[in-house]
């Protein structure tokens, strides 16, 4: 069982933040030195969360995350500064926790995300924590908190209640600092004290929006934040925060609606301006039950690129500066132009008429042996194609119709007349030699095939086949004739045979 004052500083961060949502309660105290040091900070683990991610961010701006499973108190310990290496220093932080989801949670889960729905609608998401500490000489600090002061701590709390319009017609001063003769410039209301906040307590009931609001001006407590936020009181929670010492135009808006983050001269929608790498995260984080996620979309000197930052940060996707346009263009017909705005083919490639690179390359990585060939797959400059095995072409009965049986002697009385050559591509060297038929004298020895400019590989196999058919019967009837001759001729010699014997007798 912790000590009491233990789980009281371990939860003291929230205690910062809860009072800022009460009207009543206490304060933070105006003493500096008011603050509490710790082996060990905690943070409390909301009813019914599961696995949490701690995002810290160091007094540099550096990001370190800390993974929690559901069973692991989401704390930091003295001995985890000195091995995450935090140096002194104030660190910000951020927890975010995911539901525990039991089997059919995770079912629906998928379902919506197969479905494309939202999944807010099936769990609804733990909100997220933040806070921040100080490391100092290798314990946390925290401030502390003391009770509000009141007419015995010299503050006069006589109130005035005017039942009437008021009307200042100079300047108006708010605050226990505020002084006789105060200078104002050329300010118009100031609020002027140790701890600024303007509260919204809407009071509307029934069916009226009523949701109270406040904004905020700096941490309360020793050594906290300078910042300034815009706060939902209702649901406890900080929406939008601007830390002091942001650059200028951290975002500005200009009269056309444009947003511009680190310029005050947005050219688009949004216009993102940085010395290094102006990036976009998209990170999902685990609280409405799916698996964490971050994607960083970015852009530099050398590469627009997508970098998959959980899975080690892997860049599967870049774009380099120069590339030409349409260099990948999708059609609303679904066709992909590689080169060209208007492809004709579900996949469509085009370049300039002194191209002479490949068109088409698919291979392993070398493993450094020159017995092996990585090559899976080359289609060159020239048209012609290589392939590390075979080609296999759709040749069914079940998906031919119009079959005809080929009268092969007429193809071989044709095939014989076919002038065969050995030639070049144009496009190819001299010493790129083949031999074969032309494609129009076998479209007009033939007729097969759609043009006169193409061959298919499987007309001229057909051909061949066809041919050497009507030879191998050729051959076969020859054979059979030569075997009749040799028969005759056998006899005739044996009957020649006969008669000299015959005469050698007589004589």
């Amino acid at each position: 069982m912790p000590h009491p004052d233990a789980v009281r500083s371990c939860f003291a961060s929230f205690f910062l933040i809860a009072i800022l949502f009460t009207g009543a309660g206490p304060t933070f105290a105006d003493d500096p030195d008011a603050v509490e040091t710790m082996d060990r900070y905690e943070i409390a683990r909301p009813e019914g969360a599961g696995s949490a991610e701690l995002r810290l961010v160091d007094p540099d701006g550096e990001l370190l995350r800390l993974e929690f499973d559901v069973d692991q108190t989401v704390q930091l310990e003295a001995v985890d500064i000195q091995r995450l290496s935090l140096n002194s220093g104030l660190y910000l932080w951020e927890v975010r926790f995911a539901p525990i989801a039991d089997a059919g949670l995770v079912g629906l889960l998928d379902a919506a995300r197969r479905d494309g729905a939202d999944a807010t609608a099936i769990v609804e998401a733990f909100p997220a924590r933040s806070g921040s500490f100080r490391v100092v000489d290798g314990r946390f600090q925290i401030g502390m908190v003391v009770e509000p002061r009141d007419a015995d701590g010299g503050i006069p709390t006589r109130d005035q209640v005017i039942a009437d319009d008021l009307i200042v017609q100079q300047s108006l001063c708010v605050g226990m600092d505020c002084v006789n003769n105060e200078n104002f410039g050329f300010d118009t209301i100031r609020l002027k004290e140790n701890n600024l906040r303007i509260a919204f307590d809407d009071t509307s009931v029934g069916t009226f929006p009523a949701n109270d609001w406040e904004l905020t001006a700096n941490d309360s407590a020793s050594g906290g934040v300078n910042r300034f936020s815009i706060l939902d009181r209702t649901a406890g929670r900080d929406i939008f925060t601007v830390r002091a010492g942001a650059p200028a135009n951290s975002i500005y808006v200009d009269t056309a609606g444009r947003v511009g983050f680190g310029t005050s001269t947005p050219a688009l929608e949004l216009h993102v301006v940085n010395g290094d790498s102006p990036a976009l995260r998209l990170d999902q984080s685990t609280s409405s039950g799916f698996a964490a996620q971050a994607w960083d979309i970015a852009g530099n000197e050398t590469n627009f690129f997508v970098r998959d930052l959980t899975n080690g940060s892997s860049l599967p996707f870049r774009i380099e500066p120069g590339a030409a346009t349409s260099s990948i263009h999708i059609g609303d017909d679904e066709n992909i132009g590689f080169g060209l705005a208007t492809p004709a083919a579900v996949l469509h490639g085009r370049r300039t008429a002194g191209f002479v690179g490949e068109w088409l390359r698919l291979e392993l990585v070398d493993d450094g042996n020159p017995a092996t060939e990585e090559r899976r797959m080359v289609l060159d400059g020239s048209g012609n194609l290589f392939v590390g095995g075979a080609i296999s072409q759709l040749s069914s009965r079940d998906s031919k119709g119009n079959l005809i049986a080929v009268a092969g002697d007429q193809l071989l009385s044709k095939l014989s007349t076919l002038p065969i050559w050995t030639w070049n591509y144009l496009r190819s060297t001299d010493a790129d030699r083949h031999i074969g038929p032309v494609a129009e004298d076998f479209y007009r020895s033939f007729g097969f095939g759609t043009s006169e400019r193409s061959l298919s590989p499987s007309d001229v196999a057909g051909v061949a086949l066809a041919a050497s058919q009507a030879l191998t019967r050729e051959i076969e009837q020859r054979d059979q004739r030569i075997e009749q001759l040799e028969a005759r001729l056998a006899r005739l010699e044996a009957v020649l045979l006969e008669q000299e014997n015959a005469a050698d007798t007589e004589r």
